[in-house]
């Protein structure tokens, strides 16, 4: 596949300095780009590796300086660049429809049109599979449970009894949707597990990663908003509630109750505590702990969380520390000086 500069440049609305009929081949980074590739630079830091990039043509920002490539301008350079990648990328080559004779359905199951189905795969009696569902090998999807249209589920998927995926999600190789929370009673020394009788609900275009867990909910649901994408080894607990288009990244850990508004972003590592809320358009820092509620619109880091301006200068006096502390020693020690010089004088002079 080809396109031209120009044809780039109508589809990201961007304005062409240079050749508009050179033909780009594919998409790279600054660093790998060679002759023929389209590559982009978001911002000035990124201008000197740019004039030394291999790359046949750039996206830049709106007033880029001149640059010895052929240039497209936008407004956002890495939202085009995703555009224009998109144009390049080839879908993955699912399995062709049908029924592997491998796999089981249950006579009470319902399975859509064009549906593809792997070996070993099980559907379980109730479970509904719609249009365009392809089931790879290995996938378990429980009794009652829903799969929506055209969403893909890879190896090893476990979707349990009562749950719902809903349209166009991508679930990737052994994640678990509807796995018990981790609900114990201490009863005399001991721990009673507490029946987790409630489901999960996922909306349309979710992404969810591989090894990814999503507990159902004690009672009532676990619901997880449209758009929303979430990485791979992360563990969403019992009766959480995550808006839309939220993006959650690796081995971050959601504990129970919590409630993620929409639009937030949760960096890798973070864990947010059970039974608070965080608000609209909030960021939270990779390998934060986020011990309270948060409002919306605010980015915060660190541990326990706090607003991420302060967080850095605590991690600066966090460095100085060594040298305060050395300094605050010598100063105890003149301190000690001077104290035992008062102390000789008061002696003498009584």
């Amino acid at each position: 596949m080809e396109l031209s500069v120009e044809q780039i440049a109508q589809l990201v609305g961007g304005t062409v300095h240079g050749d508009p009929a050179l033909r780009i081949s594919g998409v790279n980074s600054l660093g790998d780009a060679q002759q023929g590739d389209l590559t982009f630079a978001r911002s000035q830091q990124y201008f000197p590796m740019l004039r030394e990039s291999s790359a046949s043509a750039a996206l830049v920002p709106e007033q880029a300086p001149d640059i010895d490539m052929t240039t497209i301008s936008v407004g956002q350079p890495d939202f085009a660049f995703l555009m224009v990648a998109k144009q390049f990328a080839s879908d993955p080559a699912h399995p062709a429809p049908g029924v592997h004779p491998l796999a089981y359905v249950a006579p009470e199951a319902t399975l859509g049109d064009n549906v593809a189905l792997g070996p070993h795969v099980c559907v379980e009696s109730g479970a509904s599979i719609g249009d365009n569902v392809v089931l790879y090998p290995g996938v378990y999807v429980g009794r009652n449970a829903v799969i929506g249209n055209d969403s893909v589920l890879f190896p090893n998927v476990v979707v349990r009894e009562e749950c719902e995926l809903g349209a166009n999600c991508i679930v990737h190789a052994n994640a678990t949707i509807g796995s018990d929370g981790f609900g114990f009673a201490p009863v005399n020394g001991q721990w009673l597990k507490i029946p987790q009788m409630g489901r999960v609900c996922i909306g349309d275009d979710v992404e969810i990663g591989s090894n990814t867990a999503i507990d159902r909910a004690t009672l009532g649901v676990t619901t997880i908003g449209t758009g929303t994408k979430i990485d791979n080894l992360v563990q969403i607990g019992h009766n959480v509630t995550i808006g839309e288009h939220c993006a959650i990244a690796g081995m971050a850990g959601i504990a129970g109750s919590a409630t993620i508004g929409n639009r937030v972003r949760v960096g890798a590592n973070a864990g947010v505590i059970g039974h608070i809320t965080i608000g609209d358009d909030v960021t939270v820092g990779g390998r934060a702990g986020v011990a309270r509620s948060v409002e919306a619109g605010r980015v915060v880091s660190g541990v326990p969380a706090i607003d991420h301006s302060a967080q850095r200068r605590v991690m600066v006096a966090q460095q100085r520390t060594p040298e305060m502390l050395r300094r605050l020693t010598a100063i105890e020690k003149k301190l000690k000086e001077f104290e035992n010089i008062i102390s000789n004088e008061t002696t003498d002079n009584s």
